[in-house]
């Protein structure tokens, strides 16, 4: 059967190759994939040799041990090149200070400058807490059967071992100077003249890690948080 007019025309139209991307442009779009991978790649290890450094030098300046240093921003890279960092966390834990033990230290600096080298530099601003345990609030005061848990609004119930009984009293936790004041405020089933000042107790805050300075204090549901800043806190290898 003869095949109707116009069919061998639409058979070769059918069985011509399909043109598909030109070989110049795959090889294109994979050495821009490529680039790509290798910068980021480039950039996340200068961050982490750029954090170890800075954390290195920043231990010199009050910690016990190396501080975790977290650099913010992406791409990083440029910000090497200008020696110049917007956001840099800083994360440390077990701090003493005197008769106080810091359980852990978070801040977060601003405007951090550096040498080329990383060794030495100068962070802008710094803010963030200091968090204290209960349980190591207490072991700074004079009374070593005292514990103390949060009851709110800044309050905090201390509990001392009187040996027949145990005393339980509601506190304030303030700041006074570059202290934290704990004060009794009401005592259950004791008079004030009974306890004396034995629930009361003072803990300075000072010599803080870079230099910074106590703001103030919060109480929360595992214990208190100092708020601490600084400005212009220098670090270096000498």
């Amino acid at each position: 059967m003869a095949n109707p007019p116009g069919a061998a025309a639409v058979t070769r139209v059918e069985r011509l190759p399909r043109r598909g991307r030109p070989r110049w442009l795959t090889v294109l779009i994979c050495a821009v994939v490529l680039l790509a991978l290798l910068i980021a790649a480039a950039d996340r290890g200068g961050v982490v040799f750029a954090q170890h450094e800075m954390a290195v030098q920043i231990k010199k300046e009050g910690f016990p041990t190396t501080p975790k240093v977290t650099i913010k921003g992406f791409p990083f890279l440029t910000q090497v090149v200008s020696r110049h960092f917007g956001d840099v966390r800083l994360e440390a834990g077990r701090i003493t200070e005197g008769p106080l033990r810091i359980t852990n230290l978070k801040v977060r600096a601003r405007d951090v400058r550096v040498d080329s080298g990383f060794s030495s530099g100068t962070l802008g601003s710094v803010d963030g807490t200091a968090f204290v345990s209960f349980k190591d609030l207490a072991s700074a005061s004079d009374n070593p059967d005292l514990v103390l848990t949060a009851a709110g609004n800044n309050l905090v119930k201390a509990k001392m071992d009187l040996g027949i009984t145990e005393a339980t009293a509601t506190a304030t936790v303030t700041k006074q100077g570059n202290s934290i004041v704990v004060r009794t405020q009401s005592i259950e089933g004791f008079s004030r003249s009974d306890i004396g000042n034995d629930l009361d107790f003072t803990v300075p805050v000072k010599g803080l890690p870079m230099g910074l300075t106590f703001q103030s204090v919060t109480v929360s549901a595992a214990g208190v948080g100092l708020h601490v800043t600084g400005r212009n806190v220098k670090f270096s290898d000498s």
